[in-house]
């Protein structure tokens, strides 16, 4: 038993104004992208990549004007750095986006950090705490919060396995990174139930147990099975974004795309779209 499900992408239906400002954002980062693989053709490999979930995000969107190429000023270093901050700004506005949508389809490129394939300076993302959990349908938003509390009730259980399973002197990074996994998602399984309660619902306990291989003596099998509920709360995430407003989506984007970025320390792959 995972706890996970596969969302369905909302269609950009209630939000036009909103979509076409974030879209024209997009575009203007596209574009700077493209302009500093053009200038500095070695880092052509990541601003084609970068150009590439951009052109992702657009079409997500619904399409944009192209934006003028802008010029590219300094030495390689600095344009990289200008790009890496734009893109960090971007990101921002996207997570801001999400939060203001009505019909929570803006989430979905807001999944940038993780698409991008490297956590945002920093590392991984924090998750602000949720103080607003009313949705316009309120068993529709506990519904979608029982669906993520089953999703972290499975990562918990995992991880705590897989963590006694590991070595600490053995395999310090990989006890480090699970150990790390166990504590973030334990307290997000309290901030969950915490949520499902003041939206009025009875948090569901969990599973009597979950699945593990039966051989979990390498480092490779215990990264397999590391990487799994990461992928299943990332699903989840999407749905309660989709399925939430105000403070709870803020949370929701936050934790999907922290699970994106935590998702690749466990040998997972760099999508446009994490959670699909």
């Amino acid at each position: 038993m995972s706890g996970a499900v596969t969302p369905t992408a909302p269609a950009v239906d209630a939000d036009g104004d909103l979509v076409a400002e974030v879209a024209t954002a997009v575009a203007s980062v596209a574009a700077l992208a493209t302009a500093t693989g053009t200038t500095y053709p070695p880092l052509a490999a990541t601003t084609t990549r970068l150009a590439a979930l951009h052109a992702a995000h657009l079409k997500e969107l619904g399409g944009a004007d192209p934006a003028e190429p802008p010029a590219v000023a300094g030495n390689r270093a600095t344009a990289l750095q200008g790009l890496d901050q734009a893109e960090t700004r971007l990101q921002d506005r996207l997570v801001q986006a999400a939060g203001r949508a009505e019909s929570g389809a803006l989430a979905q490129p807001a999944r940038l950090d993780g698409g991008r394939g490297r956590p945002a300076a920093g590392g991984p993302v924090s998750d602000p705490t949720p103080t607003t959990t009313a949705s316009p349908n309120g068993a529709e938003a506990v519904e979608a919060l029982q669906t993520t509390l089953a999703a972290e009730h499975a990562a918990v259980f995992v991880y705590g396995a897989l963590g006694a399973q590991t070595s600490r002197s053995t395999a310090p990074g990989l006890f480090a990174r699970l150990t790390a996994a166990y504590r973030l998602h334990r307290t997000r399984r309290d901030q969950v139930e915490a949520m499902i309660r003041a939206a009025g619902g009875k948090p569901e306990p969990a599973a009597p147990g979950y699945a593990l291989p039966a051989e979990l003596g390498t480092q490779r099998a215990v990264l397999t099975r590391a990487l799994r509920p990461e992928q299943d709360a990332a699903r989840t995430y999407a749905y309660l974004v989709a399925h939430s407003t105000g403070s709870t989506r803020a949370w929701a984007v936050s934790a999907l795309v922290d699970a994106a970025v935590r998702g690749l320390g466990f040998g997972g792959r760099a999508e446009d779209f994490p959670g699909r």
